[in-house]
């Protein structure tokens, strides 16, 4: 109920004081408030006659109008390392890359082209490339000095993640593509027995009464519909987890549980020391794609086709919030800056979202991309997204402000990582870039 100070005019031709819509425009929104109506452009233009009006009204009134002023734009805190130049788009690949991981100084690149190849960062060289797979490789995970590749030859290979990168073993037993894999630690001594028709016997001591040290287990995801559990050790598939309906597209891990997103719109929880499903998420309408998690609030986040964002408590597995705001699929997620989740979707904008506030509220719509946005990630002081219109983004967390474009693929960018200040990113085309 306060004076206007600052009148401006919106697109609808609604006047406004300037601190209050902005705030409003801010928050993502794209209507006016008082019309509900979709605005053209977001421009705030100046109402003379109205602050003429009200400076003529506070005078002939003797009221004095508050001094409220606009907040000083944040500093921003990205820097580029000019000296390193825009990139170096690394060869080699000959099709899609589906896939990176980073381990130490080396980082794995999984490719449409059957193949496996290992990079160093330093040199920005080869190492070596796996070429175990008939059919593309879509999948990776390390555990110690290992490398699980996942491929739409429904197998998962085993290789050394050293020179010469002999392969280890291949993981069959999967009936369609291999799309996503997770290892997880197991938070008890557990002995696991297979019976037939993958179902399996459970035994679990707490760790309070037993010195045996926790194991890694890999979790591999499939077009069949179905998960396996992989003894990283002596690779034996301990449970196949059966439950739903469609692909099961992706995985995260988030404390002693193991979370699965698929194309029949749920999530399902397994408990990574007994391998049973404790719990079905329902309530997305599209199909999920991404999922990423925040342990240190008990938070996991799905996106879905149908436009949504959905957080879960990891402990009651009940829906905290639905964050609503992106006009397409939820292609991707990515979780980092003190409490921020990010969310890219096919409507090419970035949505930032304040993951510890009650509401969960969107505090930024970062809009530039000319196509979808494919892949995030997170660095220190910054976040890249990459699009199909075949850039990279990155952009400042204290004024969420693109501060570089960057190009050199001559397609779309589907992957991104992001290590100790260094990006690295995956295209249609092919090729590795190191920003």
């Amino acid at each position: 109920m306060e004076i206007m100070v600052d009148p401006v005019i919106l697109a609808t031709g609604m006047s406004y004081d300037r601190l209050s819509i902005q705030k409003w425009l801010d928050q993502g929104h794209k209507t006016c408030p008082v019309t509900g109506m979709r605005l053209r452009h977001t421009e705030l233009t100046p109402n003379f006659a109205l602050r003429s009006a009200i400076l003529d009204w506070a005078a002939t009134n003797n009221i004095t109008l508050s001094q409220r002023t606009a907040p000083q734009p944040a500093q921003p805190v990205f820097t580029w390392e000019e000296s390193r130049g825009e990139g170096n788009i690394l060869q080699g690949h000959d099709e899609i890359i589906w896939a990176i991981q980073i381990s130490g100084n080396t980082f794995y690149t999984a490719s449409a082209d059957k193949t496996v190849r290992a990079w160093d960062i330093t040199s920005r060289r080869c190492l070596g490339v796996m070429e175990h797979h008939t059919r593309p490789v879509l999948s990776l995970a390390i555990s110690g000095n290992q490398i699980f590749s996942g491929s739409y030859d429904f197998s998962i290979n085993v290789s050394w993640s050293s020179p010469p990168f002999r392969k280890i073993a291949k993981l069959s037993g999967h009936t369609d593509a291999v799309r996503s894999m997770v290892v997880a630690e197991t938070s008890a001594a557990t002995t696991i027995t297979s019976g037939a028709n993958g179902t399996t016997t459970t035994t679990t001591t707490t760790t309070t009464t037993t010195t045996q040290e926790p194991k890694s287990r890999l979790f591999s995801a499939s077009y069949d519909g179905t998960l396996r559990v992989w003894d990283t050790c002596t690779l034996e598939c301990l449970a196949i987890l059966k439950g739903h309906t469609g692909p099961v597209r992706t995985l995260v891990k988030c404390g002693n549980k193991v979370f699965s997103g698929s194309y029949d719109k749920t999530v399902r929880v397994w408990d990574v020391d007994t391998l049973k499903c404790i719990g079905v998420l329902t309530g997305h309408k599209g199909a999920v794609r991404a999922l990423a998690s925040t342990p240190e609030t008990n938070t996991v986040f799905s996106g879905s086709d149908d436009s949504t964002i959905r957080a879960w408590d990891t402990e009651t597995l009940m829906c905290k919030a639905v964050l609503t705001g992106h006009e397409d699929n939820v292609r991707v997620l990515a979780t980092g800056h003190g409490g921020k989740l990010f969310s890219g979707s096919w409507d090419k904008t970035i949505r930032v979202w304040d993951r510890m506030g009650m509401g969960m509220n969107c505090i930024a719509v970062l809009e530039g991309h000319e196509e979808a946005v494919l892949a995030l990630a997170v660095g220190e002081n910054f976040i890249v997204s990459g699009s199909y219109d075949t850039s990279l983004r990155f952009w400042d967390v204290a004024t969420w402000r693109c501060v570089r474009r960057c190009e050199g693929h001559d397609d779309a960018v589907r992957v991104l990582a992001a290590d100790n200040g260094v990006v690295f990113s995956g295209s249609y085309d092919g090729s590795v870039g190191i920003w």
